[in-house]
């Protein structure tokens, strides 16, 4: 969605041709005069709309000098230029980079962020019951079926509340993307029709909220003990791990546009099977445990951290490694990283991330072997409860970092 506008140095505004989409991969709309221009200055004002759905404006001065014929006008969602043969002359005016920052402030304001932290919390919830269930609980070996059934079915119910919120936040989001979106044009009911039918957010938005649909449903299946619950959530889950590359930087990226999503969905999917799963052990599988009568309950405690070390480790290896490349890619240049907002957010989720490694490592290697007796449990909840503190203070950065272009 793009707009422009061309006016004379009187604020006569000159008559543009409809937007015309450059090729392919060169990030440009082309907008063609329908008459030739006099000589004298005029300021061309541009919005328009990225892919991942930040909007963003700007405009550019030039003279026209001599007698010249029409020339096409570009303008690009990163950084607008001025096409022209002849005796034209573009310059960019000392305002744009202000006037084009304004809808990318919205894009990043405290309630946008906000939105987008909670909705990762709740998708990292989401796909954690679902790694719980399936991948946590069987290798679990001291574990009685009981206690193993008992723990699915609060981890389902868990999950089905999570999908809801899903739901509650990404229509949130959407109130939010349309009223930025509304400023484009100034038609808020078309906006909204193609902001979901036309854009990859609004794409990306609708297989959200239908897999979350689904696995609202699918989490009531398995909350009545049926095995078709679980492979429906298990769909489900990795429908939603996409959703945030299909709709953000990754997907709207000019190069490595299949690596960066893949790398996305990896980084959503190591992090819930990290910290996701870790949330429904403490939350769900140590109390259960530990309330149990009879048996060991130090032992099912530790039976269950044990199986799900291996998992943590990997996903945070996985997490680590994907984020790492992506932040690569998205920046270019290693200086970016103290000289851009887009650098300086990412500088403080790596710096986060490192913190919550640390922690990670405690965990296995001091608090892990102590888990066979009540105070290993005590100590446990105690770290475990400041790892995930860390890990919402990672889901508030990026929520900010999302909002922000690269």
């Amino acid at each position: 969605m793009t707009s422009a506008s061309l006016k004379d140095s009187d604020g006569k505004e000159m008559a543009l041709m409809s937007p015309e989409a450059g090729q392919p991969g060169d990030n440009e709309i082309h907008f063609r005069l329908s008459g030739p221009l006099s000589p004298g200055r005029y300021v061309l004002a541009w919005r328009t709309a990225a892919s991942d759905g930040h909007p963003s404006r700007g405009s550019i001065g030039f003279t026209v000098v001599g007698e010249t014929v029409a020339p096409p006008l570009a303008t690009s969602s990163t950084s607008p230029a001025v096409r022209g043969t002849g005796d034209n002359t573009p310059s960019e005016t000392p305002g744009n980079r202000a006037e084009a920052g304004e809808e990318e402030e919205d894009a990043a304001s405290p309630a946008n962020s906000l939105a987008r932290a909670l909705l990762f919390t709740a998708l990292l919830a989401v796909i954690g019951v679902v790694a719980f269930r399936v991948l946590v609980l069987p290798r679990a070996r001291s574990l009685s079926s009981e206690l193993c059934q008992k723990m699915a079915r609060r981890a389902a119910a868990f999950g089905l509340v999570a999908s809801a919120i899903v739901i509650i936040v990404s229509l949130t989001r959407l109130y939010f993307e349309a009223r930025m979106m509304s400023s484009i044009q100034g038609m808020p009911g078309s906006n909204l029709n193609q902001i979901v039918m036309q854009t990859l957010w609004g794409n990306a938005f609708m297989i959200q909220v239908a897999a979350a649909a689904l696995a609202v449903a699918a989490f009531a299946l398995a909350m009545r003990g049926m095995r078709i619950g679980w492979m429906l959530a298990t769909i489900c889950a990795v429908a939603l791990a996409i959703t945030p590359a299909l709709g953000g930087h990754a997907a709207s990226s000019p190069r490595f546009t299949s690596f960066l999503i893949s790398a996305d969905f990896l980084h959503v999917l190591g992090a819930a099977s990290w910290l996701g799963t870790l949330l429904c052990v403490m939350l769900i599988g140590v109390p259960i445990a530990l309330a149990a009568e009879g048996g060991d309950r130090w032992g099912n405690v530790a039976s269950l951290i044990n199986s799900f070390s291996p998992i943590a480790l990997g996903s945070a290896t996985l997490v680590f490694a994907s984020g790492i490349l992506a932040s690569w890619i998205h920046l270019e240049h290693l200086s970016s990283l103290w000289t851009t907002s887009y650098g300086k957010a990412l500088l403080a989720k790596l710096l986060l991330v490192a913190c919550i490694l640390t922690i990670g490592a405690y965990n296995f290697r001091r608090v892990q072997p102590q888990l066979v007796r009540e105070e290993g449990v005590a100590h446990l909840r105690k770290s475990a409860g400041i790892e995930l503190a860390v890990g919402f203070l990672i889901l508030l950065v990026t929520g900010l970092l999302t909002g922000i272009s690269p």
